[in-house]
């Protein structure tokens, strides 16, 4: 064992060293087990390295590829684009995953469970319960990031010899149940034995463990409540047998869970960010802000550090429009409208089907909800001392109504000889003797191949950091961290659970919360019990129907966390994406000026390249890695649909 921690530790010394400066560590050199479990450092060196490794699904996470991507293109290729969240020229819904599996980690976890009571003599009662705790809230995040791709997985608690047997080393899965309940038990464990002074940036304490409670005991429930509208149990083995689906008698149990985990995290020194006057600029900080009082955990990130270590990515250059706001290629991903429309936004077309007429493009932000225009930048909106110019073409008149625009019109090629008249950036025209540039600086440009310019009128705002110098927005530079855990979060974990249970006044508490800082103009909807299909997103038929109240809470989900990679995941444990991303072809709002009126207007287009996103049943459980079940033929049956 000592020899297996001296190897460990001589692999861990350049993670130790890109982590020190969030633990506040100074590497040592080569550790045994005794200065590893003996003393606070040597335990906190140990889980430096189990930190850089938790499946956190920050900034360079790649939905299809995984964590701690080295790849300056990882932002761009992100769970958003996937998912159909963001507009983006490059990918689209892959099932498959890319094989999470870390038992690997897990090992390590379970080697310092098993051997940390030999040295209890060595600390404080409270310390090592609360290092103790520590593990278990890793262990948990780790089983996490499992049971929600694959449901029911091996729950391993000791460390296996190697050398031993198939009858010892070939352990089958847990049911999908256990598995939840498991994560629950390390969970509580965590919350009952950490601290609540803990307050080293990117270190857990009780209230990150119960943030996470919160987080995985919601995925958890709503999987229970909804396995049966997937109708696998008469056909798939897995689901028959537990691995793969719950009860929905079981529901209840687990929704339970997360509110008691929301009241844990109620306790602690947390409040909803409200810094700023202006709700814009208040939503937009939070995510910038290290002294923001709704973080609860976040991953940090630091441009000093050798760029090996991972501790700055790629996002102002990758979302930031190029050249005048970004030194790199420019903008990847973009807000579509169907996104957009989630949120309060003033009237583009009039009751008979026309177009409103604006004296100027930025006047779409007026009346906009302000928590919208802290996602996003429109134009007229400033960003390193630049204003966003974002126009897709000119009409020499329009005399028709808005629904009268072909859908993939954009696909067409550049007419100027016709009403409308697109063209590249920088392009000009002239109608009746008067000049006029046909796009803005900004988008949306037919010359440039479809990439890294704007695809509609909406940028992402989200994490940008306006204050970083133009020169300095290129690849590896950014190094805002990532929230992991915050309170907004916990208060829409929160509400849902609460509705789940028919507590739904209560709920509706902390939609209101939530609300009122985003500076929305509805600050607490009526209860609505009535049915509507799931139709907030891609405006299609859907198989079934759900509250009106329990959709607006789902709504207001995806208007707080746009853009924080949750939508991806909620969807899946709805058990709505393969409606929801049922030929889902994005929309675009695309700005026109109106050359005889000098008005402008606003269009509801399809995506230029008339993209579409589509999910099948077998997104909601990603296959067990072909891999494993080679070496271990009891990780059978395999999950449905594969």
């Amino acid at each position: 064992m000592k020899k297996r921690l001296l190897a460990y530790i001589a692999l861990l010394g350049t993670l130790v060293f890109s982590q020190c400066r969030q633990l506040d560590l100074e590497p040592k050199g080569i550790m045994g087990e005794p200065e590893l479990f003996g003393t606070e450092y040597g335990v906190k060196m140990y889980f430096t390295g189990l930190y850089n490794w938790l499946p956190i699904e920050d900034f360079q996470y790649y939905a299809n590829d995984g964590y701690r991507r080295n790849d300056w293109a990882t932002e761009k290729n992100s769970q958003g684009a996937m998912s159909g969240e963001y507009f983006n020229t490059w990918i689209s819904v892959d099932n498959d995953g890319f094989g999470y599996w870390p038992y690997d980690r897990i090992r390590e976890v379970n080697n310092f469970i098993q051997s940390f009571p030999n040295y209890k003599d060595k600390f404080p009662d409270e310390t090592f319960n609360k290092l103790l705790g520590e593990a278990h809230f890793l262990r948990a995040y780790f089983y996490f990031g499992m049971a929600k791709r694959y449901g029911g997985v091996p729950i391993v608690t000791e460390v296996q010899n190697p050398l031993a047997g198939p009858e010892v080393l070939n352990v089958s899965r847990n049911t999908e149940y256990d598995t939840w309940k498991f994560i629950h038990d390390d969970l509580q464990f965590a919350i009952d034995n950490m601290s609540d002074d803990t307050k080293e940036t990117g270190r857990a304490n009780k209230y990150v463990a119960a943030a996470l409670m919160s987080r995985a005991m919601l995925y958890a429930g709503s999987v229970a409540k909804y396995t049966e509208s997937l109708g696998f149990k008469a056909t798939e083995l897995a689901t028959q047998q537990g691995l793969a689906g719950m009860e929905p008698s079981q529901a209840n149990e687990f929704f339970e869970y997360a509110v008691a985990a929301g009241k844990v995290v109620e306790t602690g020194p947390f409040s909803l960010y409200n810094k700023h006057a202006d709700k814009a600029t208040n939503f937009a900080s939070l995510f910038l802000d290290a002294s923001s009082p709704e973080t609860i955990f976040v991953k940090e990130y630091n441009r000093n550090s050798p760029r090996g270590n991972a501790l700055q990515h790629n996002y102002d250059a990758l979302m930031s429009p190029a050249p005048d706001m970004s030194s790199f290629v420019g903008a990847e991903s973009f807000v579509p409208l169907d996104f957009m429309e989630l949120y309060d936004m003033p009237a583009y077309t009039n009751p008979d089907g026309t177009p409103v007429r604006f004296d100027n493009r930025g006047d779409i932000r007026e009346g906009m909800e302000p928590r919208a225009r802290g996602t996003m930048y429109l134009d007229g909106d400033e960003l390193r001392g630049k204003t966003f110019s974002i126009q897709r073409g000119i009409y020499r008149t329009f005399d028709g109504v808005a629904t009268d625009i072909q859908r993939g019109v954009n696909s067409a090629p550049i007419n100027s000889n016709g009403n409308r008249i697109l063209g590249g950036k920088g392009w000009t025209t002239e109608i009746n003797g008067v000049t006029y540039t046909i796009t803005g600086a900004h988008g949306n440009f037919e010359d440039q191949g479809g990439e890294n310019n704007a695809f509609g009128s909406a940028f992402i705002r989200k994490y940008i950091n306006p204050d970083m110098p133009t020169a300095d927005v290129r690849d590896w530079r950014s190094d805002q961290s990532w929230v992991v855990f915050r309170l907004g979060e916990v208060y829409l974990n929160t509400a849902e659970a609460l509705y789940e249970l028919g507590q739904r006044e209560e709920a509706f508490d902390y939609i209101a919360k939530i609300r009122e800082r985003a500076g929305a103009k509805v600050v607490r909807p009526a209860i609505d019990m009535t049915m509507t299909n799931i139709g907030s997103i891609n405006k299609a038929n859907y198989t079934y129907s759900l509250e009106k109240s329990l959709q607006f809470i789902r709504d207001e989900r995806q208007r707080e966390l746009y853009a924080e990679n949750h939508w991806w995941w909620d969807i899946r444990r709805w058990r709505t994406a393969d409606q929801i991303l049922n030929n889902f072809r994005q929309r675009l709002l695309s700005c026109y000026y109106v050359a005889d009126e000098g008005k402008y207007i606003y269009l509801d287009e399809d995506n230029r390249f008339n993209r579409q996103w589509n999910a099948s049943k077998s997104c909601y459980y990603e296959p067990i890695p072909w891999g494993e079940i080679g070496k271990n033929n009891n990780l059978l049956p395999q999950n449905p649909l594969y």
